[in-house]
């Protein structure tokens, strides 16, 4: 796979996320593409972000017209799993667990 430049507000974060992702034996291809969606997304609307707010999340997670729900939730926990991992370095990270999350 070529390597995936990310250069919004979370780049790092991002590709360390990825890079753990691949280390403990997954191969994080697909989840990697989508988060570069969800880099140039929080590059246009949140560029001086330092944290996952509830807002980003929600934003991101708003059902698009064009799309069926099991995107809408694939990209919900995507979003969700680096949230958790933001939370597990010491960045602020909103993470909606909840089993009737707004997001899918």
């Amino acid at each position: 796979m070529r390597e995936i430049i990310y250069e919004g507000p979370f780049k790092i974060h991002i590709k360390n996320h990825v890079k753990l992702k691949q280390a403990v034996g997954y191969k994080y291809e697909t989840d990697a593409r989508h988060l570069k969606r969800f880099d140039k997304f929080t590059l246009e609307k949140y560029p001086y972000s330092s944290g996952l707010t509830k807002e980003i999340v929600l934003d991101w997670c708003s059902k698009k017209t064009y799309e069926a729900q099991a995107n809408q939730c694939s990209r919900a926990s995507i979003i969700r799993q680096f949230g958790k991992y933001l939370d597990s370095i010491g960045v602020k990270a909103y993470i909606d667990a909840t089993d009737k999350s707004p997001c899918c």
